[in-house]
């Protein structure tokens, strides 16, 4: 079985790589239509299942001011779409499996086509796509499930928040993430904070709620505060300096440690070796990568009740469930770990790739079913 699948900037490296494995093991031939790997990223997905022909020569607009580079990008995004549309007419695989959709202004049209000439599944990683992001990528944003034969979301949540926007349920499989591979393993730091250490990893965004765990913070007993250092680490994808502002406004510098930037993987492995335990105050969410790397490190997880964590943090040994955006629940948890310093019970993942990689095998055959059933109906229609 030959399958295209599409994550044009390659939002999910690791997801993607992980996802080839388990459908080489279900008998499918994968290529992956993305972009190239940039400086100092490491290589995920293997060069015999990848064309990288997306953004060659506008995805590093350093160069460029601020202002324009949306535009650059968009066009760029136009031109790469077209030459997709090519490469999948010339293919015709046996499905289509889009994993992002970048600009849902260009990308619905291009679904269209697609729809015609082959079996189309989309995977939605988040139904509440492009937080805190420009008009441009939210317009439309809901459509391309509609369009999809069949559609993967990986929580329970998710399925439901897609039949409220009107995508029937017969239509939308849920196949869970699986386990992402961990970076090198470090040596313990030398000298460690004494305090207990919580990190909060990953792309720092509005909807992850970085200001709701300082105002937390803020809401402990200044005794109780002295034993928190909390590390922030990842790439801003939002302006941090009023979150600066209001750590100093608060006093609470000395809680506060920013690691800002892309992390390397020796710089992750130190990171986690340093960390107590993981906080997840997220307003919203579907499925975290952050949370599927580090959950098999057995660290403490602090987190809000929506998504993966309220579905699969299903016992109190697994670490601590708060209500989304709830400051004083949110500091009792951190009180608890401060004080009682526990470590999750985790005792390993429930589905593996391969299982993963036959499941979506399933979904493509039923989306093939759902193509050549309404292909049958056209031509009798006309």
């Amino acid at each position: 079985m030959n399958v295209i699948l599409v994550d044009p900037s390659l939002f999910t490296a690791p997801y993607d790589a992980a996802l080839t494995r388990g459908l080489v093991v279900a008998g499918v031939e994968p290529k992956w239509l993305t972009r190239r790997i940039r400086p100092g990223d490491r290589a995920e997905l293997p060069a015999q299942f990848t064309d990288d022909f997306f953004y060659r020569r506008t995805d590093q607009l350093g160069w460029v001011p601020p202002s324009l580079r949306p535009i650059i990008k968009g066009c760029a995004h136009l031109a790469a779409t077209a030459s997709l549309l090519t490469r999948i007419r010339r293919a015709r695989p046996d499905a289509v499996h889009v994993q992002w959709v970048v600009l849902p202004l260009i990308d619905i049209i291009a679904m269209a086509f697609i729809r015609r000439w082959c079996p189309l599944v989309l995977t939605i990683h988040d139904t509440a796509p492009f937080n805190a992001m420009s008009w441009i990528q939210r317009w439309g944003s809901k459509v391309p499930a509609k369009l999809a034969d069949c559609v993967i979301v990986h929580t329970h949540a998710g399925r439901q928040a897609l039949r409220h926007q009107g995508v029937s349920e017969n239509r939308v499989s849920v196949i869970p993430h699986g386990p992402l591979s961990l970076p090198m393993c470090a040596a313990p730091p030398p000298v460690r904070d004494g305090r207990w250490t919580a990190v909060l990893f990953g792309e720092i965004k509005p909807y992850k709620g970085l200001d709701i765990l300082i105002e937390a913070v803020a809401a402990l007993p200044k005794s109780v505060r002295r034993g928190l250092r909390v590390i922030v680490a990842g790439r801003p994808r939002m302006d941090v300096a009023p979150l600066r502002s209001r750590i100093a406004a608060l006093g609470l510098g000395d809680q506060f440690e920013w690691r800002l930037g892309r992390l390397s993987e020796e710089q992750m492995a130190t990171l986690f070796a340093e960390a107590d335990g993981f906080v997840f105050p997220y307003r919203q969410i579907d499925a975290s990568g952050v949370y599927y790397l580090v959950k098999p490190l057995r660290k403490w997880l602090i987190a809000s009740r929506v998504g993966i964590f309220a579905e699969d943090m299903t016992s109190p040994a697994h670490g601590s469930l708060v209500p989304p955006a709830d400051v004083p629940a949110l500091a009792r948890a951190l009180e608890h770990a401060i004080a009682a310093r526990p470590r999750s019970a985790f005792l390993g993942f429930e589905t593996s790739w391969s299982e993963i990689g036959r499941a979506t095998r399933a979904v493509y055959e039923r989306a093939k079913a759902e193509f050549d059933a309404r292909h049958t109906q056209r031509r009798r229609d006309m």
